[in-house]
């Protein structure tokens, strides 16, 4: 778990040098760096700002999909529950599987109450236990 934040910070310190590489970039191009009064610079601004946040975007969603032991991508995406019979107690799910059998993301399909919280479950050693609930027959 601690490999992950590590991971987290340091996507985060990339995309702080890139912000600052992209203001500087933008500002040597202008001898009089006025923000909110060149609309040019403003508007370079704007668009450094905007690389940013994109980036951001999919740096989060690559960190999201990742093992909290191994930081491997996660895979195997088994869809859990159904909509037909969903309650706010058994909303149907999407889980992610970590191939080497470190853990499982669980994500709701359809956020029912809130925004969706996903949730990861670590698995022991058993590498298999992702899958028994999938063979128990209800």
């Amino acid at each position: 778990m601690f490999r992950w934040w590590l991971l987290l910070a340091a996507k985060g310190i990339v995309l702080l040098a890139l912000h600052i590489g992209l203001l500087a970039w933008a500002g040597s191009f202008f001898a009089d760096t006025r923000l909110g009064i060149d609309l040019d610079y403003t508007f370079s601004v704007m668009c450094a700002d905007l690389v940013l946040f994109v980036v951001g975007y999919f740096f989060w969603m690559d960190q999201k999909y990742r093992c909290r032991t191994c930081l491997r991508r996660l895979r195997m995406p088994v869809a859990k529950g159904s909509f037909g019979k969903a309650s706010l107690f058994s909303p149907p799910s999407l889980e992610w599987i970590c191939t080497y059998g470190h853990g499982t993301l669980r994500e709701p399909s359809a956020p029912l109450v809130g925004p969706a919280q996903t949730e990861w479950v670590q698995h022991k050693d058993d590498f298999w236990q992702a899958f028994e609930d999938a063979w128990r027959k209800d």
